[in-house]
């Protein structure tokens, strides 16, 4: 444990300036707030160091694992770095791992009859995409699979919407999404469901879940387009009342997640089989 007296101090380059800085490019990401530093100690990614306040830093240190340099200063002097307390009092810098392909993504599952997909082809707010996040944790989703134009799970906002779900969820960004959408089609036996606002579709207490199921979760303002659309085997809808026209994005997805798991997983977690990670649980 390192005393911090000033912001100017390079041992904190790395958590100065966050409001406007970005760690892409450095293969690094920021964890904020004690949940999230707590989960992603816990979690397969690598640690570069934490900075927390007085209060919390001997907790964070009995769950380091040794090396990893823990950086101690006054809540006010933290929360010069962002001039919110979003962090409340703990911070980390995660060392991001290769995304894998989507081969890799689905081989440890390739044994498994039931399972869930959560497709996101153009998610483009990180506030939305964390919350797609958390719900997949919090229901058991085994992966979740990005387009090119989704933003980034890892990026400050999103983590941290997550709960720190996005570092316990599996997931890739393909490089040819429609490509890797035949394949879970055609060799991974997937059934593709698009959630859509149309009054012709499947009414969500209405649908016959697969065993294997994926479901596309369209764009927050454009919804999914017809390159999309065309790769589902069924377009599903959530009944409302007559006065709304939609939900937020993170809203539908939960949903539509907590419709296709219920029944899926019990006290315990999910049903049949042992849960492959450790459960997102609110503090």
């Amino acid at each position: 444990m390192q005393r911090i007296e000033s912001l100017d101090d390079p041992r904190v380059a790395a958590y100065r300036n966050l409001r406007e800085r970005t760690l892409r490019g450095e293969n690094l990401f920021i964890a904020e707030a004690l949940l999230v530093v707590r989960r992603l100690l816990a979690s397969q990614y690598p640690v570069e160091s934490i900075f927390a306040a007085d209060d919390v830093a001997g907790e964070l240190r009995a769950l380091a694992p040794p090396g990893i340099p823990i950086y101690v200063a006054t809540r006010r002097l933290i929360a010069q770095i962002a001039g919110f307390p979003f962090h409340r009092g703990a911070m980390a810098v995660g060392r991001r791992r290769p995304l894998p392909s989507l081969e890799a993504l689905l081989a440890p599952l390739e044994q498994e009859d039931d399972l869930t997909l959560i497709i996101c082809p153009e998610t483009t707010q990180a506030e939305n995409l964390g919350m797609v996040f958390r719900t997949a944790a919090a229901f058991g989703v085994d992966a979740v699979l990005l387009g090119q134009k989704s933003c980034d799970p890892l990026c400050r906002r999103g983590l941290r919407v997550s709960m720190g779900g996005a570092l316990t969820v599996p997931f890739t960004r393909s490089a040819d999404l429609a490509a890797d959408i035949q394949l879970l089609r055609s060799r991974w036996r997937f059934r593709l469901l698009a959630t859509v606002l149309d009054d012709t579709a499947r009414r969500l207490p209405e649908v016959a879940w697969p065993d294997r199921a994926g479901l596309m979760i369209g764009n927050e303002y454009a919804g999914l387009s017809e390159t999309w659309l065309a790769g589902c085997d069924e377009r599903i809808t959530i009944p409302m009342a007559a006065a709304a026209d939609s939900l937020n994005l993170g809203v539908a997805t939960g949903i539509f997640v907590y419709e296709r798991m219920r029944g899926r997983i019990g006290h315990e977690g999910r049903s049949g089989r042992t849960r492959r990670r450790q459960p997102i649980v609110d503090a």
